[in-house]
């Protein structure tokens, strides 16, 4: 069994290894010493991840004297943030152990990019209010001063400094502790991912337990928003949800941590005949941003949810316009200046299809423009936080969907989550286009 698992997350790994990722890469922190402040320099390398959600990735952090070295799971949450957790394995650390201080590096890694269109990672904290009792370090008391004088200076950058990355190189980090990171039988400790349930059945259900705090909390299946921001204190009815064919991520956020310091907030997923909790009140999970559960389920043609898909030798280059140099850029109407590039492929047995539109990160303003073959069905189509749908109507074989953007709204590039439905059958893309780059979606309708 450990055999197949890691042969098949070698595999995922292998179909990202080439597709752009403004996530992957290397990510620097470089801050002088002064009268004020402390040196204090930090590097966060991040690998390839799996289905475009769990993302291997390794911190160094470098305060004065001390340097530390950590394993960290980072869990994508939306199209801009990665959610960092407290379960960081400790490589190095010296002179002096953190201990659980390293917890104050949590929250979420905010994807922006500054005036020069440099990529920048935020550290955006979840305050943890109950630290006191629960990050303690009991060797401290007997450091000498000069370690007493340095662990003050580390808590504080740690708790309160601005930390932002800024992105040195697209390299990913490669190191055989990728796989470890990604498979919990062999992980080092427990990262906030639960090892892969396999089911039958792919209708799952999701069962509340309130709390008496005012935890926040969010579901996201792959790619896909369960449910966004819900106050966990009121009662909830059953939410079902639908598994893809193959390897599901199923994850459930704390988005803060209510009144009490940390989310007590729980869910139980009822899969088949078995029952997994997932428990941010669990020891193993206190003060957690995120846990993740790995969900397999085998392929079933009789109740196929899957659109076929359509692989071709170069994805990214169907007769793309050829851009004219002293144009591209400019905020032309219908785009045509601008290059092409294919997000996805597949292929349909309807003629008639459902598009729906969602900004799946923040709303804003952002409005995008849509032709079929050449023909504008929607112009001007502004992009909301709740899904709004469009009817598309297919010509037999090769079909090209087209996404202009109208503007950048007030957070650039321009971003859509495009997710089409036949039915039972869902494919979600990620939209990102700009005033130099139009995204394409290829749709071959196959007559019966």
């Amino acid at each position: 069994m450990k055999l197949r698992i890691t042969f098949f997350l070698i595999i995922l790994l292998n179909n990202h290894l080439f597709s752009q990722d403004v996530f992957v890469g290397d990510w620097k922190i470089n801050s002088t010493k002064t009268e004020t402040t402390n040196q204090f320099e930090a590097r966060l390398e991040v690998g390839h991840s799996e289905k475009g959600i769990l993302y291997p990735a390794q911190l160094t952090i470098s305060i004065d004297s001390f340097i530390g070295q950590y394993q960290v799971l980072l869990v994508k949450k939306n199209s801009r943030q990665l959610a960092i957790s407290t379960q960081k394995f400790a490589l190095k650390e010296v002179p002096i152990k953190l201990g659980k201080w390293i917890q104050l590096i949590n929250g979420t890694l905010d994807f922006s990019k500054d005036l020069k269109g440099q990529p920048i990672l935020s550290l955006n904290r979840i305050p943890l209010d109950g630290r006191t009792s629960a990050l303690k370090l009991k060797d401290w008391k007997s450091s000498a001063k000069n370690e007493k004088d340095l662990s003050k200076n580390i808590i504080s950058i740690l708790e309160n400094s601005e930390l932002k990355f800024m992105k040195s190189s697209n390299e990913a980090w490669n190191d055989k502790a990728v796989l470890s990171i990604l498979q919990p039988k062999i992980s080092p400790i427990y990262f906030g991912l639960i090892d892969t349930l396999f089911v039958k059945d792919k209708i799952g259900t999701i069962i509340f337990k309130n709390n008496n705090d005012f935890d926040i909390v969010s579901i996201r299946l792959d790619a896909n928003g369960i449910l966004d921001q819900i106050d966990s204190k009121k009662k909830r009815e059953e939410e079902d949800f639908v598994l893809d064919t193959g390897l599901n991520i199923l994850t459930f956020f704390a988005d803060d941590f209510g009144k009490k310091g940390f989310s007590t907030a729980a869910i139980n997923l009822k899969l088949d005949q078995t029952n997994k909790l997932l428990d941010f009140s669990d020891t193993l999970n206190l003060a957690a941003t995120f846990i993740a559960v790995k969900i397999y389920n085998p392929f079933d043609e009789k109740n196929n949810k899957t659109f076929e898909t359509y692989i071709e030798k170069d994805n990214n280059n169907i007769n793309p316009p050829q851009p004219n140099k002293k144009n591209v850029g400019k905020k032309n109407k219908d785009g045509e200046n601008r290059v092409s590039k294919v997000v996805g492929t597949l292929i349909s047995n309807s003629q008639e299809l459902e598009f729906a539109l969602w900004d799946d990160a923040v709303e804003d303003g952002d409005s995008i423009s849509l032709s079929v073959n050449g023909k504008w069905i929607a112009k001007g189509f502004p992009v909301k936080k709740k899904p709004q749908f469009l009817k598309v109507s297919l010509s037999p074989g090769e079909n090209i969907i087209t996404f202009v953007a109208d503007n950048l709204g007030s957070i650039s590039p321009n971003t859509t989550v495009l997710e089409i439905i036949d039915g039972n059958k869902r494919k979600p893309f990620f939209i990102e286009t700009d005033f130099k780059q139009n995204n394409l979606v290829k749709i071959i309708y196959k007559v019966n």
